[in-house]
């Protein structure tokens, strides 16, 4: 076995068959990374003139003649073959040591456990449960397993397995609210880089990264047919024509619990319908206003939220999405999402990633409210084994972990 530095063509090459193939580990994501403050390199691991194993690493200095790597979504390994594994690691940790390298970050996409949210269990793969002690013979320092988003990649990533997937079998009523939302005048279009701005004012809260970013993002992967951004668009004039329908409805309505109201005051159950039917025409009345108010304006559309999506051999990943609460009469981000799974899956794609959540059962989680939104489209919740650094040089790692260097570096708050 020995380690070279290869070309990013050669790495992609490797990178589009191998079994753990994920759009971290392309030369598209290398390029992205290459402008922010990570240098990029690509490595090849070869036994007998034949390529078995190869990661994109990214690195950076982080003390004085010290860097340290990330391997993001880890190395393109066969994990499992343990004498391959073995050779790998030791030739991976020779040729950074003379590079001055403290350490290499890898969070392998290998999963550990299925979650199941109904009766707070999980499934673990006894195998996959066995590598984590091969790592740690290895080298591979484990660290401590997150909870929410302390890592640099989230641990546990609901999945949805698009063919067999059935928008019909969702909750009857996030279905037909959906379906009403066509009738609404909101309809899914394609972004553009000019879109970019207007894109970055739903996300720019969520993280810390820029609106040249994005654009940088949206570049990048666009040259491979690797992103998608979409947007939500909300047609005002059509959208006025519902409401005034719904609310004439509405209003017959609440004309007739009043009715009933009036003839016994002490029956609670009109009391409270009463007040949601109030609350009701009071929303709509809201959106009919601010819609006319645009109108004047002479805007005639808005857009309302938007999603950044990445594909990649087969599997589509949503990266980020925002949207703004202008509109209380309409769910945005459900039907984002809800417009995703049904497009992507008449594209023919397998896989749709849905991003992190959380593994924090209770109802104190602080991110309860993520965790509900993407488990009510009935994801398969996967668990992977989680991350490692691999030490490469002992006592420069010892020295940065004692003056804080690295917690300074990776160690980021479970709740923000």
């Amino acid at each position: 076995m020995k380690i070279e530095e290869i070309k990013a063509s050669e790495f992609n090459e490797f990178a589009k068959t191998h079994i753990l193939k994920n759009f971290y580990q392309t030369a598209e994501y290398g390029e992205l990374m290459s402008h922010s403050d990570f240098s990029v390199m690509y490595v090849g691991g070869y036994h007998d003139n034949n390529l078995v194993a190869a990661s994109l690493i990214l690195y950076k200095s982080i003390g004085p003649n010290m860097k340290y790597g990330y391997a993001p979504r880890g190395f393109l390994v066969d994990y499992y073959n343990t004498p391959l594994l073995k050779a790998f690691t030791k030739k991976i940790k020779d040729f950074f040591f003379l590079r001055g390298f403290a350490f290499i970050k890898i969070n392998p996409e290998v999963t550990y456990a299925t979650i199941n949210f109904d009766d707070q269990s999980k499934t673990v793969s006894s195998k996959n449960k066995e590598l984590i002690e091969v790592l740690k013979e290895l080298g591979y320092d484990k660290l401590r397993d997150n909870l929410y988003f302390e890592s640099l990649l989230p641990k546990f990533t609901p999945v949805i397995y698009l063919p067999n997937y059935r928008l019909d079998n969702l909750d009857e009523k996030l279905v037909e609210e959906m379906k009403t939302s066509e009738l609404k005048g909101v309809r899914l279009v394609s972004g553009k880089e000019e879109d970019i701005p207007t894109f970055y004012k739903f996300v720019e809260h969520k993280n810390s990264k820029t609106e040249t970013y994005y654009k940088y993002f949206l570049k990048t992967f666009s040259k491979s047919n690797m992103v998608d951004l979409l947007l939500l668009e909300l047609k005002y004039e059509t959208y006025v024509k519902f409401l005034q329908k719904q609310y004439i409805f509405e209003q017959e309505n609440n004309e007739a619990i009043n009715y009933e109201f009036n003839k016994d005051t002490t029956n609670m159950d009109l009391y409270n319908a009463k007040l949601e039917s109030d609350k009701l025409m009071n929303k709509i009345s809201a959106d009919i206003a601010l819609a006319n108010e645009r109108m004047q304006e002479n805007q005639m559309s808005e857009i309302l939220g938007g999603a950044l999506i990445v594909k990649h051999e087969g599997r589509i990943t949503i990266e980020i999405t925002g949207q703004n609460a202008d509109f209380v009469g309409i769910d945005i981000k459900t039907y984002l999402y809800y417009k995703i799974i049904e497009e992507y899956k008449k594209a023919g794609y397998l896989f749709l990633d849905m991003n992190g959540i959380t593994a924090d059962f209770t109802d104190k989680n602080p991110y309860k409210s993520l965790n509900d939104f993407k488990l009510k489209f009935k994801p398969t919740t996967y668990e992977y084994i989680g991350e490692f650094d691999l030490i490469v040089n002992k006592p420069f790692h010892q020295l940065l972990w004692s003056t804080n260097k690295i917690q300074k570096e990776f160690y980021k708050p479970a709740i923000k």
